[in-house]
C-alpha cells in the first residue's frame, strides 16, 4: 500500500508527520523522501550507527535502478535510521530532482507495487510538481495541514482543484492535542460543506521534545513510546489503515 503525505501550502510538518507515522506503522514499511525541494532527514536524524546518516543508498540510486532491466526493490535502496525507520533518502537539491523528473512515474510504479507498505513524503505539492505520479498512484492520500484557518482553506482549495480517481483521501491535522477532537470536526465540516470527498480527518499532536527524541534515535517502542507524538502517531496510523479498509491486529 502506498500512502503519500503532502501539503497544499506552507510547512505544516509533512516530513515530521511522515517520520512519526513510519516509526510506529504496524506493518512493514519504507519511508521515501520524495520532496522535490530536497532531503531533510539526513540533516535532522541520526543513522543506525548513532552517527550521521550515510549519503547512500538513496533515491537517485533507486531511480537509476528503475531505469535498468532488472527489478528494483525498495528495501535494497533503504537504510535504517537510529529510531528504526527504513528510509530511502531523497535528492539533496532541487536540481537533482529535475535530473530525475522523467523517472518519477517509474518510481510511483515501484512504490505502488512494493512488497512492503510505502509512506512517501512529497513535501509541498503544486499542480506542476514532478512527483504528481506518486499522488495519482497512491492508495491513501494524506494532505497535512496546520490548525490555522488559512492552512485548512488552502488544503480545501487544493482538494477541490486536484481530482484523482481511486484511493482514499484522509486529511491530517497537526496541532495542539487539547483541541484535537474539535479541530478535526471543524476540518470535516469545512470539507463536507465544500463537497470535498474525503474520509474523516485524523490528528497528530505538536510535540517538539518527542520529535527531537525520535530524530536523535530514541526508539518509539522503548523510551519514546510514551511521548505525546508517538502515542498520537499510533492512533493516526490506525485511523489511516482503517480508512483503507485494513484491520490492525494489536
Amino acid at each position: 500500500m502506498l500512502t503519500v503525505l503532502y501539503s497544499a501550502k506552507g510547512a505544516p510538518g509533512v516530513t515530521s508527520a511522515a517520520l512519526a507515522l513510519s516509526a510506529v506503522w504496524p506493518r512493514p514499511v519504507v519511508l521515501i523522501e520524495a520532496d522535490a525541494a530536497g532531503s531533510d532527514l539526513a540533516l535532522r536524524c541520526r543513522g543506525a550507527s548513532g552517527g550521521a546518516v550515510a549519503s547512500s543508498p538513496n533515491l537517485l540510486g533507486l531511480a537509476a535502478a528503475t531505469r535498468g532491466d532488472r527489478d528494483a526493490t525498495l528495501t535494497e535502496w533503504a537504510q535504517p535510521l537510529a529510531c528504526g525507520v527504513q528510509v530511502v533518502l531523497g535528492v539533496q537539491a532541487p536540481a537533482q530532482a529535475r535530473g530525475v523528473a522523467d523517472l518519477w512515474r517509474r518510481l510511483a510504479v515501484t512504490a505502488a507495487s512494493a512488497d512492503v507498505d510505502v509512506i512517501a513524503d512529497l513535501g509541498r505539492l503544486g499542480h506542476d510538481t514532478a512527483t504528481m505520479p506518486l499522488l495519482v498512484a497512491a492508495d491513501l492520500r494524506v494532505p497535512v495541514m496546520a490548525s490555522a484557518v488559512e492552512s485548512i482553506l488552502h488544503t480545501r482549495g487544493h482538494l477541490l482543484d486536484v481530482t484523482v480517481a481511486g484511493g482514499r483521501t484522509v486529511p491530517l491535522l497537526v496541532g495542539p492535542g487539547r483541541s484535537a477532537a474539535a479541530d478535526c470536526r471543524d476540518v470535516d465540516d469545512v470539507m463536507s460543506q465544500a463537497g470535498v470527498i474525503a474520509a474523516a480527518s485524523t490528528h497528530l499532536p505538536l510535540d517538539h521534545p518527542g520529535l527531537a527524541a525520535l530524530e536523535s534515535g530514541v526508539s518509539p517502542t522503548g523510551r519514546g513510546r510514551a511521548s505525546q507524538l508517538v502515542r498520537g502517531a499510533r492512533a493516526a496510523a490506525e485511523h489511516l489503515l482503517a480508512s483503507a479498509g485494513l484491520e490492525v491486529h494489536r
